[in-house]
């Protein structure tokens, strides 16, 4: 019989307060974008002369997982997963910027060693001193979902205990300015991000954020039970209620029994349309969004999890993510559905003690 997989432990940095606790307790408004994250004292949890030299992303990165560890008491993880879209930019382009100031010369070393994109899963094995599983996944959008599954596989198939999954992603101005191009991005920079559902317009809100969890085979007190995970590349909208079902009947569980929905709206009129035929298949449930809070980002659905965790673990959500429904009384099943430009689709279930 294959073991079950609990959330013992999370952590999220983002735009919002969400850094070790359980549930937000206040949003934060913002009227321009990227939305940038909320960071909090390194100093905490490491030596700040060790930590100079690292990126936002690796800080924000090292602090979540490590956060998440403690909040789940365990000092050394059996594994060590991360997923990230993009990596660390901000090394890439000062070690360019290196370069050419340099007339490429040899130029300083570190920032091309930081840059590689397993450097953030290198960086909490060193800062825990593990030798254990280690590994990073980079899909885009796909990313997260995909270290999930390996996380998950880890402790039903192979017996792993304390497995540490998560992703973590930084818009830099670069990153913003190229990929505005596409309009990836909304082009006026003043929108509401409270607002950004109501927008006409192409694009979403450039964000950043990290989230990680703590995979485990025994449940602790708070602990919130992972049913399943499903990923899949350029479906159709209507394709992903029946992966759902399929998701659904895989945990014994029915479409009825889903009592939260969490969908990745983010203000694009076009990409929001996706979600319509998943949001009709479970019209009694609670339907949120997270995408106004954060903004989106290619590991986005990272935060999407830790606040579908953190509605079963609390038993609230905050009003503004709510579009229709409750907002609390509990929760026991949870559903979050994402996708990055219609590509990268991904659904993960949640079920409450």
């Amino acid at each position: 019989m294959k073991a079950r997989a609990y959330i013992t432990g999370a952590s999220a940095i983002s735009p919002q307060p969400t850094f070790d606790r359980d549930a937000l307790e206040h949003v934060v408004a913002y009227t321009t974008h990227p939305l940038n994250v909320i960071l909090p004292d390194i100093a905490n949890f490491m030596d700040p002369v060790r930590a100079r030299r690292m990126t936002r992303h690796t800080r924000m990165g090292l602090m979540a997982a490590i956060n998440a560890l403690q909040r789940a008491g365990v000092e050394q993880p059996g594994a060590i997963i991360v997923a990230t879209g993009d990596g660390c930019k901000d090394s890439v382009a000062r070690f360019l910027d290196n370069m050419v100031d340099h007339d490429e010369a040899v130029a300083n070393p570190t920032a091309f060693i930081g840059s590689t994109h397993n450097s953030l899963a290198g960086q909490i094995a060193m800062a825990l001193n593990s030798k254990a599983y280690n590994y990073t996944y980079l899909q885009r959008g796909a990313s997260f979902p995909t270290a999930l599954m390996d996380g998950l596989l880890k402790v039903r198939e192979e017996g792993e205990r304390n497995v540490v999954v998560g992703a973590a992603d930084v818009v830099t101005p670069d990153f913003f300015r190229t990929h505005r191009r596409s309009w990836l991005w909304k082009q006026n920079d003043q929108v509401a991000n409270l607002e950004v559902l109501t927008t006409t317009d192409r694009g979403a809100l450039a964000g950043e954020g990290s989230a990680f969890f703590v995979l485990d085979s025994i449940p602790s007190t708070k602990a919130v039970e992972l049913l399943g995970v499903d990923s899949v590349f350029c479906a159709k909208a209507e394709d992903m209620v029946g992966r759902a079902e399929g998701l659904l009947a895989e945990a014994g569980k029915r479409p009825e029994d889903v009592d939260l929905l969490i969908v990745g709206l983010n203000g694009d009129p076009a990409e929001d349309r996706a979600y319509d035929p998943i949001r009709e298949h479970f019209p009694n449930a609670t339907l949120a969004c997270y995408k106004p809070l954060c903004g989106e980002f290619y590991t986005a659905n990272a935060l999407g999890l830790w606040f579908a965790w953190s509605a079963l673990v609390s038993g609230k959500l905050p009003n503004e993510m709510v579009l229709k429904g409750r907002r609390s009384g509990g929760f026991k099943t949870a559903l979050v559905h994402d996708h990055f430009q219609m590509k990268d689709h991904s659904l993960m279930l949640l079920g409450g003690s």
